[in-house]
């Protein structure tokens, strides 16, 4: 059953990720949990304006409907929560403002904390999906944090731009899930 439910959701996932017209276009009935995860060093701040205006257009615009479970967080140095609450168009334009303030640009990132509890159960709020898009820049990682971070993710989904990526990411299912993270988040 809960291999089911992980199927379920990657596949979910991925759909969400190939067919973002189409996604858009699309109405669903029933809310999901939305986790962003944007990474607040030093590397990403020139790319803060960029990295900020996809995020509004793809997924405040485009994916997230009215009683979505939204939670946005800053992986720095300390983990830094800017918003977490039920989304609705009307907070949808406060929810950019706050995806548009400049980033931290700290020296190390805590991926790890930022993602900790995301996929634990009593994180979920919807549980028809999780959908977690997690916002790097490789030269940002500190391979000091590497391997605590890569035991959480496999990667469902990657979309590379000039500079930064923005990965669909779901629980660790295997060894090679955590060699596949680890090689991206170290650039390879």
């Amino acid at each position: 059953m809960e291999n089911s439910r992980l199927n379920t959701a990657v596949l979910m996932a991925v759909l969400l990720f190939v067919h973002g017209q189409a996604a858009r276009a699309q109405t669903r009935n029933d809310p999901i949990d939305v986790n962003l995860i944007i990474d607040g060093s030093r590397y990403t701040q020139s790319l803060s304006g960029e990295i900020a205006e996809w995020l509004c257009d793809y997924v405040i615009d485009g994916i997230l409907q009215d009683g979505d479970y939204v939670r946005i967080r800053i992986a720095a140095e300390k983990v830094q929560t800017l918003y977490s609450g039920v989304f609705d168009r009307q907070n949808g334009e406060s929810i950019k403002t706050l995806l548009r303030a400049p980033l931290p640009g700290t020296e190390t990132v805590d991926f790890a904390g930022a993602l900790g509890d995301i996929f634990s159960p009593a994180a979920k709020k919807n549980p028809l999906m999780t959908y977690t898009l997690l916002v790097s820049t490789p030269r940002g990682l500190s391979p000091v944090r590497l391997e605590a971070v890569v035991s959480y993710l496999r990667f469902s989904r990657v979309m590379d731009f000039p500079g930064w990526r923005a990965l669909v990411v779901t629980p660790d299912t295997g060894p090679r899930a955590r060699e596949a993270a680890e090689a991206f988040l170290s650039g390879r």
